[in-house]
């Protein structure tokens, strides 16, 4: 996939490359990949094979990358990469890390958050979550410091569902939410292309 050479990923179709209109996204972006234990095994292999394509589109294209780990409260473990730090070793040593345990969506949208106000390079940043679900952002100051953060920064939210029906409440927060229902034979609009595809879509004001 990171090679661009298996078949599945070569959607095609009409208008597939036809979206030229509007202004590229030049901000970063700052992933949080669930790592608890319901995402064991195959949700947690596809989410960071995704990660993988994205990192690698992202950087090409000039953007920097934020990868936050999470699982259960206060559980979280990040690293950053630009175009002039791609650190390809430690990245991949990062990916092999797991929390198990439980899940968070409150700790990992804090951890965001924290992110983009912190940080004045991550002004314009898109936020994806790549989880299967399994929580309930429930924290409602939270999710209206998000709303007001998302107009001031001008900031966009992608979730990545895996394996499940219900987003647990991120719909609340995000833009897109794509859901891979069944991981062994997902339907094409279900494919992880599009999610990875959409994130480097024009944008307009």
């Amino acid at each position: 996939m990171l090679e661009g050479k298996l078949l599945t990923y070569q959607l095609r179709g009409d208008n597939w490359n036809s979206d030229t209109s509007g202004k590229k996204r030049k901000g970063p972006v700052v992933a949080l990949v669930d790592t608890s234990a319901s995402m064991r095994g195959s949700p947690e292999i596809l989410a960071k094979s995704v990660l993988l394509a994205v990192t690698k589109r992202m950087l090409k294209e000039g953007r920097d990358v934020k990868i936050i780990l999470f699982s259960s409260k206060w559980q979280t473990f990040e690293i950053e990469l630009t175009d002039k730090k791609r650190m390809g070793r430690e990245f991949l040593e990062f990916l092999q890390f797991t929390f198990g345990g439980g899940t968070d969506f409150n700790t990992a949208l804090r951890a965001g958050l924290k992110a983009m106000k912190n940080e004045k390079a991550f002004e314009g940043a898109d936020l994806l979550f790549l989880t299967d679900g399994a929580s309930e952002l429930s924290e409602r100051p939270l999710i209206r410091e998000w709303n007001e953060i998302k107009t001031e920064r001008k900031a966009r939210i992608f979730s990545l569902i895996i394996g499940n029906s219900d987003a647990g409440g991120l719909e609340q927060v995000s833009d897109h939410t794509y859901l891979i229902r069944n991981m062994e034979n997902w339907e094409v609009r279900e494919s992880p292309a599009s999610f990875v595809k959409a994130i480097s879509k024009p944008f307009r004001f």
